[in-house]
């Protein structure tokens, strides 16, 4: 099902908002512009939107203002969006006075559903989403129409991918390993409301995308560096861009593909702590060393490239590699990690 709002509806909400302030609070500052650019498209005006990145930035400004929303991540620098929610209940007891607060996460709603409804949540609302879903939860809340039904999508079918001259890995990366850079990328992509789904390889690789990024992860003590490259179609990197901030800018496009790999790094580094010892071997052979192994990782500066037919200049063979697909609307961007002594 598609979020719909027809023309009556929009006016009507932008018209309702035009005086209204919010308080978009997250530790992500993608997120937040996110979050503002959802609200202005809503019908909120740009000076009455306010943002803050932890708890005490969020508290202070609602002292010094009298808010009519609060957009908050459950994950905060100094706090929970949580507990954020128990303080302002507790401020403002009055219930005439209770500022509607929405809980935006990518983790279930059940799994802090006792303490939504104890703390008096609004309404929670679960990466990714399109902007027509957010416009819809805004006016539900404001009880300008009635809550959307959940949206159900049939998985679309796969497309098939040029052989390239991709190898095998010389060695097999653990499935751990795959699985933690997977995971890594899908939190990254929500970030970006943006849904995408992992798919098998099945040993083909397509590296002709429009827009492309990479970054190392590395342990200078133990030489190893861990490249990960995403390589995106142009018209899967427009559309995620033209979804969140409108009009599409070729060169912006590329800058938010570069701090998707930044974003997606970030993520993965603690993710891959638990495997250190395997990826010592991946790199180095057996590992016979007694004791704990736990290797840190220094995060590159991101490089970006775009145009048709580009070429990484990367020999991606001869070393522990692997390759994942993921399919975003009724296209492909790919993942590739490279795992190598330098």
């Amino acid at each position: 099902m598609t979020f719909n709002l027809d023309w009556i509806t929009i006016v009507s909400m932008k018209l309702s908002f035009q005086n209204k302030k919010a308080l978009v609070v997250d530790n992500s500052s993608i997120i937040t512009k996110i979050i503002k650019n959802f609200l202005i498209q809503t019908g909120f005006e740009k000076g009455n939107i306010f943002v803050a990145h932890d708890r005490n930035q969020a508290l202070m400004m609602f002292d010094l203002e009298k808010f009519d929303l609060v957009t908050s991540g459950i994950h905060l620098k100094d706090s929970t969006g949580i507990d954020l929610l128990k303080e302002i209940r507790e401020k403002h007891t009055d219930p005439q006075n209770k500022v509607p607060f929405l809980i935006i996460s990518s983790e279930n709603q059940e799994t802090y559903q006792e303490k939504l409804v104890e703390n008096q949540a609004t309404d929670y609302l679960r990466k990714p989403f399109t902007q027509d879903h957010f416009k819809q939860t805004i006016a539900s809340i404001f009880n300008l129409n009635d809550r959307p039904e959940s949206a159900v999508t049939e998985p679309s079918e796969a497309t098939s991918s040029q052989a390239s001259s991709w190898e095998e890995s010389p060695v097999e990366v653990p499935s751990p390993i795959i699985e933690a850079f997977t995971e890594g990328t899908i939190e990254a992509m929500e970030q970006y409301m943006a849904e995408a789904v992992p798919e098998s390889s099945n040993g083909r690789v397509d590296l002709k995308g429009y827009f492309s990024a990479w970054l190392d992860l590395l342990n200078s003590e133990n030489r190893i560096q861990i490249t990960l490259i995403i390589n995106f179609p142009k018209k899967a990197a427009c559309g995620i861009y033209e979804e969140i901030f409108g009009e599409v800018d070729m060169e912006q496009v590329g800058g938010v593909v570069q701090e998707l790999a930044n974003i997606i790094g970030g993520i993965v580094k603690p993710k891959i702590s638990p495997f250190s010892r395997e990826i010592l071997g991946l790199v180095h052979g057996t590992n016979d060393s007694a004791g704990e192994i736990d290797l840190t990782w220094d995060l590159g500066l991101p490089e970006s490239q775009m145009g048709e037919n580009h070429s990484l200049d990367m020999k991606l063979n001869g070393m522990a590699k692997f390759h994942i697909p993921f399919r975003i609307k009724d296209e492909n961007f790919h993942l590739v990690v490279l795992i190598q002594k330098f």
